[in-house]
């Protein structure tokens, strides 16, 4: 489970100072990172890889960073200096902890171009996830509600999602961002919300098997749902992009053969869950849109979670 770093980088200018992004994140089952070595022309090397889980999403996260920072000891073995662009405070925390060994690695003040940030996220988004479907037959049927929001102005999507078995008790629920192409790409993070609902689903409960028990998606997205449907049926989508079909053909590939059927709701009446589904994902975007500290930014999510966890109803 744990593939050779890819590269995907032009060659090296030895000698040359050098930017470097780094980015970390923690699935259920296995830890992600990827850097991006910004060369002298303007073009980007990336440079993924996985790393096992561990007992704890906090020491999955430890040994995805340790990970990354080998992989930055790699570039600045060859390079005159690295100055380092981390993001997450935490992260940067943890390997403000380790430069201090390493004269030519500096922790940069600045924050990366929006565009390079992103290439790097995208790259972690199109590696292969190691989540296997652990179905059981004894598993209930279960209903997943999922909501994303975005500024119309801005690039980062709160993601949430309830997970409720179907006599509308909640088992988890659950919430993050992620970073979008385009401002104002709600179909984008919709189909995150999605994607991320149902990787939690798969690594947290058991997954019904056909004939006993089924998945239901709830989202207040046509055009997500849509596209999952025209997908799922064998037809080519029209008006969507090629990430957003990339994307959509991700879930499916990671549904396999669970039983899930997608359900539109109505956003904003009444749908208990899509109601809650959108206070998360609301609640992330906001905090981290606002630079909330990642202490506090737990502390409300929590808050959140012990209101929510109650019936819902499907």
């Amino acid at each position: 489970m744990s593939p050779a770093p890819e590269t995907i980088t032009a060659p090296a200018s030895a000698g040359a100072p050098t930017d470097v992004i780094l980015h970390v994140r923690v699935l259920d089952e296995a830890g992600q990172w990827g850097i991006g070595v910004l060369e002298d022309d303007g073009s980007i090397g990336i440079r993924t890889g996985e790393v096992e889980p561990q007992t704890s999403f906090s020491a999955t996260r430890t040994e995805s960073v340790l990970a990354a920072f080998a992989a930055v000891l790699e570039v600045a073995a060859e390079r005159q200096y690295v100055v380092l662009d981390v993001s997450n405070i935490l992260v940067r925390k943890a390997i403000a902890g380790m430069i201090d060994s390493v004269p030519n690695v500096l922790l940069s003040e600045t924050t990366a171009i929006c565009a390079y940030r992103t290439a790097v996220v995208k790259a972690m988004e199109a590696m292969p996830v190691s989540i296997e479907v652990r179905h059981n037959p004894d598993a209930r049927s279960m209903v997943i509600s999922t909501d994303a929001s975005i500024a119309t102005t801005g690039q980062v999507a709160g993601l949430g999602w309830i997970v409720a078995d179907e006599d509308g008790a909640v088992l988890s629920v659950g919430q993050r961002t992620a970073d979008v192409s385009r401002c104002g790409d709600i179909l984008t993070g919709e189909l995150l919300a999605i994607r991320w609902s149902l990787q939690s689903l798969i690594s947290r409960h058991p997954v019904p098997v056909q004939g006993q028990g089924t998945v239901t998606v709830q989202s207040d997205s046509r055009a997500a749902l849509r596209l999952l449907n025209t997908l799922g049926a064998g037809r080519y989508p029209s008006a969507c992009t090629t990430d957003q079909i990339k994307l959509a053909k991700r879930i499916l590939d990671e549904i396999g053969t669970m039983p899930v059927q997608f359900r539109w709701v109505k956003g904003h009446q009444g749908n208990e869950g899509n109601e809650a589904a959108d206070r998360l994902a609301v609640l992330a975007r906001r905090n981290r849109e606002f630079g909330v500290t990642t202490e506090v930014g737990t502390r409300m999510f929590r808050d959140l979670r012990d209101q929510l966890v109650a019936p819902v109803a499907a």
